[in-house]
């Protein structure tokens, strides 16, 4: 034992336990379980990007503690991997490391007898079987031989096994294990093979032994428990990943705080993901993991706030510590399937190092791909920034930045001894730039650049690096219930047949307040002789004509909608008139109703009415849906029982007022950011998610005002005073969650607003209002002052505050960036304020899915679409990926029969251009060339597609895209052999070309595509050409040509030849070598002409750094030979590679 405080930790691949050095104030004070386990993962090499997944245990126990627990030097203590990614076997591509240390920890606990799925009598021989399999996996990792492992055979074999069977038994299975090794011994298997085998075959037979059971008391469920009072003991489980997919209906019970169980039948409880509980001898299903809101931990109770749920499911546990366990299992999967910076129980059990990361504005190791992909979706300028975790190392981050010349280039910072150091380039260490401050960093970066600002993390962000355990497969939507008038709600929008169906109230008729539209009420006919009053929506007389198309799509929007707190939209009718058939509020406006009951509705009533309001916002910004017009006069009552003081109000749609001009009475529910009222705010506000969270701020001071009309004309002046804490009773007026709500909610920095998530979360809380609210205090909550929260006024000036000397540096969140990527759906909403379509808010202005059809895309907006091949074969179209001269390229899927879905690439063209006859016949030259070709390193052609005006090319799908980008963000990782191997790639595929007589005629770094460090593809065959038997080809037509990448004869005759492609290979080179940069940045190429004379001129060109003079002379010299038949050929330049290579002596992997 050193001498030095340490907590002990048990480490499975040295199978013993290690010590990990105290830190921190008074012997660890202020040290927590997480850094504990970073400093393990340190030891063993585990990497940052895997880092969410491990977790600590309290030794021989089943509860793991929470991130942000204080460890203790009198326990012991077990490093874990705690949660399950989808495939196991993947683990070895996201970390070696943690792949190695998971199969020690599996290893020691079936030797151990700490998997309860294996009955040791009933898989005996399967046991023998994995202990062949771990001795041979020793004979080949650490070249032990069969001797010593006769020596150290118990080491081997299960300790259940050894004490409970006789020694013959153990001498017969000793005996078949080695004859089993014998035959194996020799055989040349790879030991990474040897431990994949071993990892799946236990998972098929023990698929839940990552998943922890905890004992607790719930409630007795309604249904067949109604007559049953008190607790009833039960056992509790989290699923992640479900094995079958059931077809039988699911029956959710009422609730009033503890049964909101779905009774299934034993197989689909445990075949099926989610939250399980058993009792009544039989598994059942609670909630889907991201149907979980938040979670409330009062003593030992945890309420589990659910989506369409107004009362928390509550659990009861006997001990803090099995509690904690529970909590940060659920909080735990919660990021790691659906929103990686929310956890979903704050205060002592957050993550610290999620913390640090929120108040840095620093994205966690999400990837260099996905991070410029991100700037580039937003649309955003130059001096756009994100700071990001590194994948490899901890303390290390990178800053991708969008330079003045359209290009982001990445930069690396190192945080160490509170100081940022800085390194711009592949500098030595004592280079490194040290600043005190993240933001003097990040201005220092690129002087030139005077306006730097941050794209913060977002609760929406969908890393795969950060989403580990995301199932691969979507689940099942919501099953539609047949039976009775009470379920109608829960029905598609249907139509609506006016004369037979609908029996209109002509006395009843109001105008709207948007001024387009009316109201009445009518009775709904239903099949069962029943009928139902609802509310019909239609356009005024006078406006049919003009907004026609923008009522009916608010119609269909609304009609996509499925949640309790939101007012249905049973169907429509579509002739005499045109109008929406929606649930009837039977107590009318909320914000009237407040009024008129100023002092018969209670204050829990008002934080339920707010509860319901905020979960309505949740789910519209979860399925990609922007509301526009949130207010109070919104909600609409359609319960109240005055006895009970139960009110029910829902959100209603936002009518037309997407339409209308807005004045200075609707400031208050505008973010300060857009309260200047120019066509540019208003046009960006009306498609900003960030505005519905904000009018959902203002709208809860309203309910908690009791509906009192608002004129606040200047908020920025009002807001900061506090003034608006009088207008509310006191009980709400001094509840610390609803001051955070409204505060929070207003903040001056739109990154550090609330989201509705975490108002749900406050106002559970807020609703236990004995002992739960406190005096609010000198005006800060959480650390921060409300001046600086809520001042308009500075905001205006800089959105942090932080302008100093020429340089501002600035954060623009999310939501006022053009794009906003929606959580468990495949909405995205980007601006289309420049667009051709409306700008109605309610509209999910998600991406373009086209086909390349202009049909379509002028008729279908934000529709996905598909192509159908021959017979049950179709191409689906997704995300676009880029687009260039000639047309677009969108990822999609090729489904075929008795096959999985496949990623593909889907090359499209412009049908709009003035050559499109020539585009065409290129299109077509193309395919002709791609389609056979088949070689390791060129980008596989699937098929095309050519019917009428649709032309499409199926290609192989490569996921970390450009060459030219994953230089830029991969920089401070490539070594040069990475950049070595990718070179010897492109030299095989076009030594491959050369062979076919194929010229490419656009080789450069952006044409090639990564599919990993150890292989890259060559693509884009759009001016690739067949030579005949002169073996050049002379261009006819005149096009948007790379001069840059042309060898000299080229520029001068415009004569193609593979000698003319190893020029080009030699500027793709680099490229490669200067991690992206312009070839002949220097001088302002315009014309063939100038660059020709340039070369003409210049001896040694496109020189590299000293530390690649030698890459320079052996490949691109050669390549920049003047006369063309002095030049390297691609088999002499790919013998070269391997002779270069080779010195390295190359890895095994």
């Amino acid at each position: 034992m050193p001498d030095e405080a340490a907590y002990q930790v048990f480490n499975y691949v040295a199978d013993c336990f290690i010590h990990v050095p105290v830190v921190g104030r008074a012997g660890g004070e202020d040290d927590t379980c997480e850094r504990v386990c970073r400093a393990v993962c340190e030891q063993l090499k585990i990497k940052p990007v895997v880092f969410a997944l491990v977790g600590l245990r309290l030794h021989d126990e089943k509860w793991f503690l929470a991130g942000g627990s204080r460890p203790s030097t009198d326990k012991k203590y077990d490093f874990r991997l705690r949660f399950k990614v989808p495939d196991l076997s993947c683990l070895k591509a996201l970390d070696q490391e943690l792949f190695n240390y998971y199969y020690s920890q599996l290893r020691y606990d079936l030797l151990h007898n700490r998997i309860p799925e294996i009955d040791y009598r009933k898989y005996k021989n399967k046991i023998l079987g994995y202990v062949v399999n771990d001795m041979y996996r020793k004979m080949i990792e650490d070249k032990v031989g069969l001797s010593e492992l006769k020596r150290d055979f118990e080491k081997y074999i299960p300790r259940k096994i050894s004490r409970e069977h006789s020694v013959c038994f153990v001498n017969v299975a000793q005996k078949r294990i080695f004859e089993s090794l014998n035959s194996i011994q020799n055989r040349d298997h790879d030991v990474n093979y040897v431990k994949n085998v071993y990892i799946n075959d236990i998972d098929n037979i023990a698929p839940g032994y990552l998943y922890e059971e905890y004992a607790a008391e719930i409630q007795y469920p309604r249904g067949e428990f109604s007559s049953r009072t008190g607790k009833c003991p039960v056992k509790l489980r989290f699923q992640p990943y479900g094995t079958a997919v059931s077809s039988r209906e699911t029956t959710k019970y009422g609730s009033t705080g503890g049964g909101l169980e779905r009774t299934l039948d034993h197989e689909d409880a445990t075949t099926t993901p989610g939250l399980k509980v058993f009792y009544a001898s039989k598994w059942q299903h609670v909630t889907n993991i991201d149907e979980i809101l938040t979670i409330l931990v009062e003593k030992l109770t945890v309420k589990l706030a659910l989506e369409d749920q107004s009362e928390p499911y509550c659990i009861d546990f006997h001990d803090q510590t099995e509690l904690n366990s529970f909590v940060t299992c659920l909080a735990g999967y919660y990021r790691l399937m659906c929103k990686w910076t929310v956890y979903l129980c704050q205060d002592y059990l957050s993550s610290p190092m999620l913390n640090l990361l929120k108040e840095l504005k620093c994205h966690g190791p999400i990837g260099g791909k996905y991070s410029t992909d991100k700037i580039r979706e937003k649309n955003s300028s130059c001096g756009a920034c994100i700071i990001r975790q590194c994948e490899e190392q901890y303390d290390t981050y990178y800053v991708d930045m969008l330079e003045t010349d359209g290009l982001i280039k990445t930069y690396k910072l190192i945080h160490a001894e509170d100081q940022w150091h800085v390194q711009r380039d592949k500098e030595e260490e004592e280079a490194l730039h040290r600043y005190n401050q993240l933001t003097e960093a990040l201005k220092s970066l690129n002087p030139e650049i005077t306006s730097v600002y941050r794209l913060p993390p977002s609760d929406n962000d969908t890393a795969p690096n950060l989403l580990l355990c995301r199932p691969t497969h979507k689940a099942s939507p919501k099953r539609l219930l047949r039976g009775g008038t009470q379920e109608l709600g829960q029905k598609r929008a249907c139509i609506i047949n006016a004369a037979k169906e609908l029996v209109i109230n002509r006395n009843a008729v109001e105008d709207e307040s948007d001024g387009y539209t009316k109201r009445t009420r009518a009775d709904f006919l239903l099949p069962n002789n029943s009928k139902m009053e609802v509310t019909l929506k239609l356009l005024k007389n006078e406006k049919e004509g003009e907004y026609l198309k923008d009522f009916l799509q608010v119609a269909g929007q609304w009609a996509t909608i499925d949640s309790i707190d939101i007012i249905k939209l049973y169907g429509m009718t579509v002739c005499k008139p045109i109008t929406m058939v929606l649930e009837f509020p039977r107590y009318g406006r909320l914000d009237e109703f407040l009024r008129t009951r100023r002092t018969s509705v209670r204050p829990t009533a008002l934080i339920e009415i707010g509860h319901s309001l905020a979960r309505a916002l949740y789910y519209l910004q979860k399925h990609g849906i922007i509301h526009g017009h949130i207010r109070c006069s919104s909600m609409l009552v359609t319960q109240y029982d005055e006895g009970e003081q139960r009110v029910l109000a829902k959100l209603g749609d936002p009518g037309m007022h997407g339409q209308r001009r807005l004045t200075k009475h609707d400031l208050l529910w505008i973010p300060y950011e857009y309260q200047d009222l120019t066509e540019q705010s208003v046009a960006r506000l009306r498609t900003d998610p960030a505005t519905d969270a904000w009018a959902c701020t203002s709208t809860l001071w309203e309910i908690f005002s009791r509906g009192i009309k608002m004129h606040v004309y200047k908020p920025a002046e009002f807001l900061p005073t506090r003034k608006w804490l009088q207008t509310m009773p006191p009980e709400l007026k001094d509840s610390k969650q609803i001051y955070e709500c409204l505060s929070c909610g207003w903040h001056a920095d739109p990154d550090k607003r609330l989201a509705p998530q975490t108002v749900v979360g406050l106002l559970v809380h807020a609703r236990q209002l004995d002992g739960s609210y406190c005096t609010v205090g000198n005006g800060h909550v959480n650390g921060h002052s409300t001046s600086n929260m809520l001042n308009g006024s500075v905001f205006k000036n800089s959105i942090l505050s932080m302008e100093t000397n020429s340089t501002l540096i600035r954060s623009r969140t999310d939501c006022t960036s053009s794009s906003y990527v929606s959580n468990g759906s495949d909405s995205e909403l980007r601006s289309n304020a420049s667009s051709g379509s409306s700008s109605l808010p309610l509209l999910s202005n998600s991406i373009n899915r086209f086909s390349g059809d202009s049909y379509y895309e002028k008729t279908f907006v934000n529709c996905s679409d598909y192509i159908q091949l021959s017979g049950s074969e179709r191409i689906f179209f997704h995300n676009m990926l880029g687009e260039g001269n000639y047309g677009r390229v969108y990822r999609g899927t090729l489904e075929r029969d008795n096959q999985a879905p496949r990623d593909v690439a889907l090359k499209t063209i412009y049908d709009d251009r003035p050559d499109l006859g020539r585009v065409k016949d290129d299109f077509r030259r193309e395919v002709d060339i791609m389609k056979n070709l088949r070689h390791t390193n060129i980008v596989e052609f699937i098929c095309f597609i050519e019917e009428l005006d649709k032309l499409v090319v199926v290609m192989e799908y490569v996921p970390l895209g450009s060459l030219l980008a994953y230089l830029g963000y991969m920089r401070y990782e490539l070594k040069e052999l990475d950049l070595l191997w990718m070179a010897r790639d492109i030299a095989n595929g076009m030594n491959y070309l050369c062979e076919k007589n194929i010229v490419h005629r656009d080789l450069a770094a952006r044409n090639i595509l990564v599919e990993s460090k150890k292989c890259v593809k060559i693509s884009d065959f759009g001016l690739a050409q067949v030579t005949e038997g002169s073996n050049y080809y002379v261009a006819r037509h005149s096009r948007e040509l790379p001069i840059r990448w042309y060898a000299p004869e080229t520029l001068e005759t415009q004569k193609y030849s593979s000698q003319s492609d190893v020029w080009s290979f030699g500027v793709t080179l680099y490229e490669m070598f200067t991690y992206g940069a312009t070839p002949y940045s220097h001088v302002d190429v315009k014309s063939a002409a100038q660059l020709y004379q340039l070369l003409q001129r210049e001896t040694k060109i496109l020189q590299l750094p000293e530390d690649f003079s030698y890459v320079y002379d052996k490949l691109m010299a050669p390549c920049f030979k003047r006369d063309p038949h002095e030049r390297m050929t691609f088999s002499e330049l790919l013998e070269e590679l391997n002779d270069m290579i080779n010195q390295y002596g190359e890895p095994i992997y």
